[in-house]
């Protein structure tokens, strides 16, 4: 699912999230440039729900350490996804 640059934001990822944790057949998912900033939070914690996510693209979203932190504690848990795209995002 190609969502790239479509002005999503931090709520609109948090409904994408919720999505997330009970959805079993989408593969890829590209959230490119979206500003979703805080919606990473939520994005995070769908992660640790989700068995069939294998790419995320979050590129140029103003993700801070809160949401790459939840997205990392995410990652001990979910084992299906192999590619995460970060680039771009104020980490640190």
């Amino acid at each position: 699912l190609n969502l790239y640059e479509n002005e999503i934001g931090d709520e609109g990822a948090s409904r994408i999230a919720d999505a997330l944790k009970i959805n079993k057949s989408l593969r890829n998912l590209n959230l490119g440039e979206n500003d979703i900033g805080d919606g990473a939070v939520a994005i995070g914690n769908s992660l640790q729900h989700n068995t069939t996510l294998k790419a995320l693209i979050l590129q140029y979203n103003g993700i801070g350490a809160e949401g790459a932190s939840r997205i990392a504690d995410a990652l001990e848990i979910n084992k299906s996804l192999q590619n995460l795209n970060l680039y771009g995002n104020q980490i640190g």
